[in-house]
């Protein structure tokens, strides 16, 4: 009897190895490598590219803001790897490439294929890739031009990206910094709304997140910054009622969203919309 259960024992041991590795190997062909989604990603860009030679864009932020809405045009061209991207007409233009919005996905594919880990995660309804990249080296690659504050110095220390399962668009980039050494700062940037233009897929609706701004004040400066919007106060209750009415429609919710940091150490918030889009025009 007792050899009788030995050998059962031994052959459900068995089977549960097997039905073990058969699941982990299940579970690896599930997930794809960080190769095939670069893969597929840059197979998407191309494709999404076909049709496009010109596309212009303007976007507005935070509505009703004082930021002027700004317009910026692109042109295809190819890179020395045979891939074609979306470049700046004109240099002094201001680049709207929030992480292949325009330009080349170069980047993004590196950052897939140099990631510590690739996830699947539901976002916001949506099935994502999740990819996390905290690559010192690799991390000091990026086009830091769009996150330059004066003479601050800004490193990378991890990156997030969610990526569309479906459509390999990104849905959203949190990025860790470390500013000046020692004082932490994360930029979140969520992209929503996405809307095919000749089959060039566009973000409608954006939202940036910076944290950890106050942090980069000094005392002295936010008693002068406090200072300042006190002043503009009795400047504005001085006005004419219609006038002041006017101008604080304009700026009161920048002035209290920049006071709620000061108070509360929380960070600034941008809502980007894009407003037209012109392709090949």
């Amino acid at each position: 009897m007792s050899r009788v259960m030995r050998v059962k024992t031994l052959k459900n041991s068995l089977v549960l190895s097997i039905l073990a590795l058969s699941l982990a190997a299940a579970a690896a062909v599930a997930q794809p490598s960080a190769d095939r989604i670069a893969e597929e990603m840059v197979n998407k860009y191309e494709e999404s590219l076909s049709q496009i030679e010109t596309l212009s864009m303007t976007i507005q932020v935070n509505e009703g803001g004082l930021i002027p809405d700004m317009t910026t045009r692109y042109v295809k061209k190819i890179n020395e790897n045979g891939t074609p991207y979306l470049d700046l007409e004109n240099e002094n233009d201001m680049e709207m490439d929030f992480s292949a919005l325009a330009g080349s996905v170069d980047q993004m594919v590196e950052l897939i294929r140099g990631a510590e880990s690739i996830t699947e995660e539901r976002l916001n309804g949506t099935d994502t890739y999740k990819v996390y990249v905290n690559d010192s080296e690799l991390l000091k690659t990026l086009d830091q031009s769009e996150m330059e504050m004066e003479e601050m110095e800004i490193v990378f220390d991890a990156a997030t990206i969610w990526i569309e399962i479906n459509s390999m668009n990104v849905r959203k980039i949190f990025m860790e910094q470390t500013v000046e050494g020692d004082k932490n700062m994360n930029m979140e940037m969520s992209l929503d709304d996405y809307r095919e233009f000749s089959g060039y897929p566009v973000p409608m609706a954006m939202t940036m997140k910076i944290g950890g701004m106050s942090s980069q004040f000094s005392n002295e400066e936010i008693a002068e910054a406090r200072e300042a919007m006190r002043e503009m106060e009795e400047q504005l209750s001085q006005m004419p009622e219609a006038q002041r009415e006017a101008i604080e429609r304009q700026i009161k919710p920048q002035m209290e969203q920049f006071e709620q940091m000061l108070e509360s150490g929380e960070g600034m918030t941008m809502n980007i919309a894009v407003t037209d889009v012109k392709v090949n025009e």
